[in-house]
């Protein structure tokens, strides 16, 4: 018989949230690993709470991990009146169970987050050894080579206490916008200072560590998600931003997109030579290229269940040079270790830096400094390790924010910008994945990120709106965020199928909108799929299950809380099937979404009642600031934006230039 988990000899309010979290932890890993992996993963989950950005969101999981400590307060939650780390594990698992698909949307997000906590911790974290115990009973090898000793390229500017600088524009944000409009306006002969949240870091910190190469590459350490816990918000937060972590999807700006922007939306540069001269020049400095898109055998399956029902296979054109396209290249999301990936640490950042640009890190940009309605510069708080932080003043002619979707307008909205605009139509290109178990071994963590993708079904209603098909290397972090958790017994099950899994990946041009709004100083992020969106979503799970099937799995599972599952040839077949996923949901916590690219919340136009920037990327609003980042998306791309972002901002680099 299972015991509960006993807390501590003393009653603090700490210590009580402690044994609640190790009793969390225990409840979802269930025996797996070794005795103390439920204290490692405990201290883990608070590491990680005392991480967030956001003070409101540290003390309201605090309070509520609190609450549940407390007699009364797991009574509330609970309908039982003992102290949930007291309670033997199986009544802990069934009601984590019971919460996953609840018809109580504030349990379901309870549980969504304390599942990827646990789980996360758990399968990404590592002893102090560097090994991870569950690792071998999963067949999952953790890091595959060692960090080459490569110096960093760049040396950043170096701060110690307040400091007032002064340039011709300073850029907020480093990656696929920043990196761009910082190296054609040191190009220009502008004095250019860069101000990048996150730390730096290259190859020599590349550790192929899940968790750990989260915390320093990734947004909010990975654990940023919109306010429901419906969709976990993938980007970058270091320097290079999203070109450092992100699968090296090179795709032009669709000529139907061009077009739409140039009519629906009245800007008519995006039809024009101009706009495909600034295409043309990224792609030619990030070597883009379709020579280095080997097939892994993850993809493989992909390809063979598309050829097999006759539907569109494409090949993935990739900014990488000298890509060796082995075993280490699925760990690239944890950053290239050989360098091959083109990102802005490898091209733009260094051509700026070559030209004289200055560069900071942990430099948080609080606010866009406004004087008679013209950006003088920004405001900002550098923290830098074993010192105290301290405040950064940059005096500059122009102001180009660049922190992308998801931070440019928070930012914005510190600053007091009087935009009704700002934070509003955000698109967050939601995915989902079905996943499939074969026979063979894939091994899906090895191999090329991304080489085949489909278009097969992208323009469902003649407006490009659509499920667009890829795939992803799989790693056991990731896996937590799309396996379904019902008991520990049955997760287990899963998580040994690794070496026999791949998936398909749902990625929806969405129609529908969110909204980004500052709180705390902080991004709260709101959004919901629209019905639309959600039909659409729909048909795309019904073809990755479709293609699994084709491609020969002999089992099937969608990302959905409840374990829903499909075995090629059960009675009924896909339809039947289909119907299923129908009852269990799509919606926040019933159905698991990333999302990898954000776009639109301060979105370019003609009209200041309906977007934050003209055609020439600066704001309605404000003279001297500029927008050159995804936010500044009319509308959802249909593709990996990384592309139409640089091209963007290499064209509104002419524009900026032109004011400083």
């Amino acid at each position: 018989m299972t015991t509960a988990v006993k807390a501590p000899p003393t009653t603090t309010a700490r210590d009580s949230r402690s044994a609640v979290l190790v009793a969390m932890a225990d409840t979802f890993i269930g025996g797996m690993g070794h005795p103390g992996s439920p204290i490692r993963v405990a201290a883990s989950m608070e590491e990680t709470f005392a991480r967030l950005p956001s003070p409101a969101d540290r003390r309201r999981l605090r309070l509520i991990v609190g609450v549940l400590g407390r007699r009364s307060g797991a009574f509330l939650l609970t309908g039982r009146p003992v102290a949930f780390h007291r309670w033997p594990r199986e009544q802990r698992v069934a009601v984590m169970a019971a919460w996953s698909t609840s018809r109580l949307a504030f349990r379901r997000q309870l549980f969504q987050v304390f599942k990827r906590l646990s789980l996360l911790a758990f399968l990404g974290d590592t002893e102090d050894d560097g090994t991870n115990p569950v690792w071998p009973e999963i067949g999952y090898p953790g890091p595959v080579s060692a960090p080459p000793p490569m110096p960093k390229a760049i040396r950043t500017t170096t701060l110690d206490g307040d400091t007032t600088l002064t340039c011709d524009a300073v850029v907020v944000g480093s990656g696929a916008g920043g990196g761009v409009a910082a190296a054609e306006l040191s190009a220009a002969g502008k004095d250019v200072i860069v101000l990048e949240e996150g730390g730096y870091y290259n190859e020599a910190d590349f550790n192929q560590l899940e968790l750990a190469m989260m915390r320093k590459l990734y947004y909010q350490g990975g654990f940023a998600a919109t306010a429901d816990a419906g969709i976990a918000l993938v980007a970058g937060g270091c320097l290079g931003g999203g070109t450092v972590i992100n699968y090296t999807t090179s795709f032009r700006s669709p000529d139907w997109l061009r077009d739409e922007w140039a009519q629906r939306h009245g800007l008519a540069a995006f039809a024009t030579d101009e706009y495909t001269s600034s295409l043309d020049a990224v792609y030619e400095r990030l070597g883009v290229n379709v020579n280095h898109s080997r097939v892994s055998a993850r993809e493989r399956v992909l390809e063979r269940g598309l050829r097999q029902l006759g539907w569109h296979v494409g090949y993935m054109p990739r900014n990488v040079q000298g890509c060796t396209q082995d075993e280490r290249c699925g760990f690239c999301g944890y950053g290239c270790q050989i360098g091959a990936k083109q990102s802005t640490l490898k091209t733009y950042l260094m051509d700026a830096y070559r030209r004289r640009a200055r560069i900071v890190v942990n430099c948080t940009v609080d606010r866009v400094l406004i004087e008679g309605g013209r950006a003088v510069g920004v405001r900002a708080t550098v923290r830098q390790p074993e010192m105290p932080a301290f405040t950064l003043i940059v005096r500059s002619r122009a102001v180009v924010a660049a922190a992308g979707a998801i931070a440019t307008p928070a930012l914005l909205q510190r600053s007091g910008l009087r935009s009704k605009a700002v934070g509003h139509w955000l698109r967050l290109h939601p995915a989902t994945a079905v996943s499939g178990i074969f026979d063979e071994s894939i091994r899906p963590w090895e191999g090329t990120l991304q080489s085949v993708y489909s278009d097969e079904f992208t323009n469902l209603d003649g407006n490009h709106f659509g499920p667009k098909i890829e795939s992803a290397p799989l790693h056991p972090a990731l896996l937590a965020l799309v396996t379904p958790w019902r008991k520990p017994d049955q997760y287990r099950r899963l998580m040994r199928q690794l070496p026999n899994l791949s998936l398909t990946g749902i990625l929806l041009r969405d129609s529908g909108g969110g909204r980004v709004t500052s709180k705390d100083g902080t991004s709260r992020v709101d959004y919901r799929l629209s019905r639309q969106d959600l039909a659409h979503m729909r048909k795309g799970i019904e073809v990755g299950v479709r293609v699994l099937e084709a491609a020969g799995a002999r089992e099937i599972f969608t990302s959905q809380s409840a374990y829903v599952a499909y075995r090629p040839g059960q009675r009924g077949g896909v339809e039947s099937y289909m119907s299923e996923v129908d009852r269990n949901g799509y919606g926040p916590g019933q159905m698991g979404y990333v999302s990898f690219h954000q776009m639109g919340s301060c979105r370019m136009g003609n009209d200041p009642a309906t977007s934050v920037v003209g055609p020439d990327h600066q704001a309605h609003a404000v003279r001297g600031l500029f927008v050159a980042d995804g936010s500044a998306f009319p509308s959802a791309s249909g593709v990996n934006p990384m592309i139409t972002i640089m091209a963007m901002a290499h064209r509104a680099s002419r524009f900026i230039a032109a004011t400083c």
